[in-house]
């Protein structure tokens, strides 16, 4: 059987928790494939597909509404995400060998965790590059070259979720070395999984929603970069609309005050949140630093039309499918 582990710093931390879901995803799919056992920092973290889940120190640095938030909220969570890769390292120089790793997340669990954490054994390890991580990495000159070196050194394939953050990573790397991770890199967008989710009528009955109102859900972190307030002043200019947020964040306060006549539902369970898109007349998006927005994806799996603006990979997509609608901004 095939032994496989997982590093990640987001999975829910329990049945139905919205965080790390897309990890929690593509672990369902890989329990099928042989042992697994997922790295996670937090506590007491349960099983959710037959997967071992060993809860690590340094929960408090990451998690909702992210790592970047959280450490400008509080420095000291530096230290706590500084115990979590302490304790992955030291897990994973213990453990035996596994066939696979992968590492989700550029930064912290590709590099260093995976990369040293293996010490040169016989191990098929594959980094998962998603957006935040990506956009980090490019905005560390100073260590660019290091981090690469590691990452070819450990003999890491990248897999990026989409074609534009893996133009970003590489070609922040020296020429060599861009060369060497591009051959073997590839695009794969993360895992959705949106089984059991109810139709538009069933979930409209379920949420006691009106059949005939005209209703727009907006799924993310309530954070500056998701630029929710466009989304909402684009929503609140349709006056038969009703809005839904989904998420929550530091913005929340400011967010509500001016938009009083929207719903802010708060972060809200992933089951509760699928069926508000199943629900929606349309899922809005204004976020410019995509790669490939698992909302929107889940959205267009359940045939809800999405109106975003241009980013990463969505144009591409839009081409194919006339049910995801790029705005101007």
């Amino acid at each position: 059987m095939t032994d496989i582990v997982v590093i990640t710093t987001s999975y829910p931390a329990a049945p139905g928790d919205a965080q790390g879901h897309f990890v929690a995803a593509e672990v369902r799919r890989l329990c099928a494939q042989g042992s697994v056992t997922v790295l996670a920092p937090g506590r007491d973290r349960p099983s959710l597909w037959g997967e071992r889940v060993v809860s690590l120190p340094g929960g408090a640095a990451f998690g909702f509404p992210g790592a970047l938030e959280k450490l400008k909220e509080r420095k000291r969570n530096l230290l706590c995400a500084s115990r979590f890769v302490v304790s992955a390292l030291h897990w994973l120089g213990r453990a035996p060998a596994p066939d696979r790793l992968i590492a989700h997340f550029l930064l912290p669990c590709g590099v260093p965790i995976a990369t040293r954490g293996l010490r040169g054994r016989a191990t098929e390890l594959e980094v998962v590059v998603h957006g935040t991580d990506a956009r980090l990495f490019a905005r560390l000159p100073a260590v660019r070259g290091l981090l690469g070196s590691e990452l070819i050194r450990a003999g890491a394939r990248l897999r990026f979720v989409s074609s534009e953050l893996r133009e970003l990573v590489l070609q922040s790397l020296p020429t060599q070395q861009r060369a060497r991770l591009a051959a073997t890199s590839r695009i794969e967008p993360s895992v959705i999984d949106v089984e059991g989710v109810p139709s538009k009528v069933e979930a409209r009955s379920r949420l006691h929603i009106d059949p005939r109102a005209k209703l727009a859900v907006i799924v993310a972190r309530l954070v500056t970069g998701k630029r929710v307030d466009v989304a909402l002043e684009a929503c609140c200019r349709i006056g038969s609309l009703t809005c839904v947020v989904l998420g929550d964040g530091p913005e929340r306060g400011r967010l509500a005050a001016c938009f009083p006549q929207v719903r802010f539902l708060g972060q809200v369970e992933r089951p509760v949140a699928l069926t508000y898109i199943a629900a929606a007349d349309a899922l809005v998006s204004a976020s410019l630093e995509e790669g490939a927005p698992t909302a929107i994806r889940e959205a267009r799996a359940l045939g809800t039309p999405v109106v975003c603006l241009d980013a990463g990979d969505l144009r591409s997509w839009a081409a194919d499918d006339p049910g995801l609608s790029i705005a101007q901004p």
